[in-house]
């Protein structure tokens, strides 16, 4: 929603006065201006960039050029660009303001819009990238978030990073330009043929997003949704049925086989595409737009918040405040107001080799990836390979080296023997993680509620012999958030979710029972929890939604007494990106164009890096930035090792796994690296891209869609045929693999849970 101005913001700024807040991203603040002598149809979304980024060599040319392009913009479904000045102190833009919630707020607030009201937006959606597109342009950052609903229509906002198509030469090779979950694959390729046709993909995903709630590649982790966009695995289940063949046509991996938006415009609009006349601009319908009742009460309270700026009284000047620094503090705790995504949507910047890498198990984990709960991995520091972790308390499936004693079998669960449980209900396993005999488990349904929400379930077993213990929620509800991936262990509690989508619940360890809850926040949903020696870190997403950068809350608690330690609102942070790294001495974040590093136990940014990292799973020693390297996770300085932004494991005596010709989505086999030197030690074919590999003590496991194979870690020899263990399903490659005193624990897509000794 609309928001006070800052205490500190200019009365005027360029040829406008400034009347209220709206938001801010990832390279600048964005406030609803008027022009002199302007009346309520004259007000702009008028946005400045940051000093630091205006400092950026080459910046201000790439914003004269996109400003440039952005004019010739036109027509009734966009907000077009009225103004810019990239020569100005600090360089500013401002486009027409349209009065209304965003995309993803509508939908947030109000639920998923009807048929109807989808098949009318896809089709104005269509008209507004038709007249992008009539300009030489791509928009390049389709989302839910750069969509307004006015209370004529949709408009598409936000081409500060559509560019000409003979302007390719701005864009940094390498460097991929968009918003995570709706992306192409040639956007997540990082590939230079960007086209009108990944604008129709991306269509195609804010459709679903406005039918279903969520977009066709939701998953809790970045590196899933990136990994699923690159090989066409949409979720098009929750999809009414009117509406699944055309958003299937969009999300087509092949952009040749995508329709163009004429095409579109005569499946979404028949009637209307009959009736236009040739060569003539589609003209605004008359009469409000059929928005749903939620919808229309929503675009009123920004009418009423509009007309309050505009009647506000005008303010007496101050003294402008002295120059902010290079890099402007954090709001102090407890400035979390929510505000609206028409911030900068500049949308996220991330070197292609990082993201490939993140595909794969090393990104952003969920799941407490390196088993730092309760004393990581190695020191920071040093250039030589990681030193063995110590024995892991709780174990969690996305660790990609479990230790030494990873095949010891006198440290199995107590009287365990070999065991499987089928699912007696339709589900997906998402995630484990094991404490003593206690295995905890996620769970996604198989088919999304009524609301067309997929909600999840914790179910936890008898590590021994897989008797179940308890499931949470209880049989036949499910917490309301998509999936149940954010979730920490300590040596007596689960953390995780509430149900209701309001804060954290506390759960005992040995009976599933809800024994505390960390509060929630107004405007704010919880996203991630962890849990590091006597200390809760949480994460909750704001205004911007899910897989976008924003007014993200982040807070620490005491895990004895569950006090609130500390809390920062971050607008440039991805909210799953919370880890805790370099043996707990720090906390990790990443944002479209930064990495952080926080102190745990004040909050406050101990160092920052202008690149995006992802922490490598192996204990938290060094993140692999793009385009620099590996780094540091303790300093963020530069790691005198070999790049491995492709890695899908690293191993504490150096060796790093790599897709096999470089490519991740389709692998030629799997190479094992040196970290220090890049020099490749041993090479199989036997990995795919849905397979998990994994370093157990002294070799590698990897398990595809039928069994499991074990190599040396040295030199890649098989140590033991294949094997399929008893309860394997029949063509299915495990969704996570943790392993532990000598067993190794399997959950699958279809819900089933094995265990079986270690090859």
């Amino acid at each position: 929603m609309i928001g006070p101005l800052d205490a500190h913001a200019p009365y005027d700024a360029g040829p406008y006065r400034l009347l209220a807040g709206l938001g801010s991203g990832g390279m600048g603040t964005v406030h609803l201006a008027l022009p002199p002598d302007g009346g309520p149809h004259d007000l702009v979304a008028f946005k400045t960039v940051r000093q630091d980024v205006e400092l950026l060599a080459d910046f201000r040319l790439r914003f004269r050029r996109e400003a440039e392009a952005a004019r010739a913009v036109r027509g009734p479904y966009v907000a077009a660009l009225v103004g810019a000045d990239p020569d100005a102190e600090r360089p500013w833009l401002a486009t027409e303001y349209v009065v209304g919630p965003s995309l993803d707020e509508a939908v947030d607030r109000s639920g998923p819009l009807p048929v109807a009201a989808v098949r009318e937006l896809g089709a104005d959606l269509a008209r507004g990238l038709a007249a992008v597109h009539g300009a030489r342009l791509v928009h390049r950052d389709l989302k839910p978030g750069n969509v307004i609903l006015g209370s004529g229509g949709p408009r598409l906002i936000d081409f500060g990073i559509a560019q000409a198509y003979d302007a390719t030469a701005l864009t940094a090779t390498g460097i991929m330009v968009g918003s995570p979950g709706f992306m192409s694959p040639e956007h997540v390729a990082a590939d230079r043929s960007v086209t009108s046709a990944s604008d129709v993909f991306c269509l195609g995903a804010v459709l679903c997003f406005a039918a279903t709630g969520q977009g066709p590649f939701h998953d809790s982790e970045l590196a899933a949704v990136v990994n699923r966009i690159a090989r066409g695995g949409a979720d098009l289940s929750a999809v009414p049925e009117e509406l699944r063949d055309v958003i299937t046509s969009c999300l087509h991996t092949d952009p040749g086989q995508r329709p163009t938006t004429g095409g579109l415009l005569r499946t979404l609009d028949p009637a209307g595409t009959a009736a236009a006349r040739p060569g003539v601009a589609p003209a605004r319908r008359e009469g409000p737009f059929p928005w749903p009742e939620g919808v229309r009460k929503q675009i009123g309270e920004y009418e009423v918040a509009v007309g309050r700026a505009l009647l506000a009284p005008v303010r007496a000047e101050v003294p402008p405040p002295p120059p902010p620094p290079l890099a402007p503090p954090e709001p102090p705790p407890g400035a979390h107001a929510r505000v609206n995504r028409l911030g900068w949507g500049i949308g996220i910047g991330i070197a292609a080799a990082a993201v490939v890498g993140v595909v794969t198990a090393v990104a952003i984990s969920l799941w407490g990836g390196g088993g730092q709960n309760e004393g990581g991995g190695s020191g920071s520091g040093g250039t030589g390979g990681p030193s063995a972790p110590p024995a892991a308390v709780t174990v969690m499936s996305t660790m990609s080296d479990f230790g030494p004693d990873a095949t010891d079998r006198a440290k199995a669960p107590d009287g365990w023997s070999p065991w499987s449980a089928v699912s007696s209900e339709p589900k997906e396993a998402e995630r484990c993680a094991l404490r003593d005999t206690t295995l905890v488990c996620s769970f996604l349904a198989a088919e999304p509620d009524e609301q067309g929400i997929r909600g999840g379930w914790l179910e936890a077993r008898d590590a021994s012999d897989g008797t179940p213990k308890w499931r949470y929620p209880a049989e036949g509800t499910t917490q309301r958030v998509v999936g149940f991936g954010p979730v920490d262990i300590d040596a007596e509690r689960v953390y995780t979710q509430a149900p209701d989508g309001d804060g954290f619940a506390v759960l005992d360890l040995a009976t599933g029972e809800p024994v505390a809850k960390l509060p929630g926040e107004p405007g704010y949903r919880p996203s991630l929890v962890r849990v590091h020696e006597g200390r809760i870190f949480t994460s909750y997403e704001g205004a911007s939604g899910e897989g976008a950068t924003g007014n993200m809350l982040f807070r620490a608690f005491s895990a004895d007494d569950r006090k609130l330690l500390w809390e920062r609102v971050i607008n440039r942070a991805y909210q799953y990106s919370l880890d805790v790294v370099a043996d707990g001495e720090r906390l990790h974040l990443t944002s479209p164009d930064s990495t952080f590093a926080l102190d745990p136990a004040t909050g406050e940014t101990v160092a920052e890096v202008p690149q995006m990292c992802t922490a490598l799973a192996q204990g938290g020693r060094y993140l692999s930035c793009s385009p620099s390297g590996m780094r540091d996770s303790a300093t963020l300085k530069k790691a005198d090792v070999y790049q491995t932004a492709l890695a899908v494991g690293l191993g504490r005596d150096g060796t790093v796994l790599v897709p096999a010709g470089g490519n991740a989505i389709d692998p030629e086999g799997l190479d094992a690296v040196d970290m220090e030197t890049g020099d490749r030690r041993w090479t199989t074919q036997e990995w795919a891209e849905s397979s998990l590999a994994v370093v157990a003590d002294d070799r590698v496991l990897i398990a595809g869609a039928d069994d499991m194979r074990s190599l040396s870690l040295a030199d890649g020899k098989e140590t033991a045929g294949r094997r399929s263990f008893e309860g394997w399903p029949e063509d299915e490659a495990p969704k996570a693999m943790l392993v532990s005193g000598g067993v190794v624990f399997l959950a699958f897509p279809d819900g089933t849970v094995l265990t079986a000794h270690v090859p």
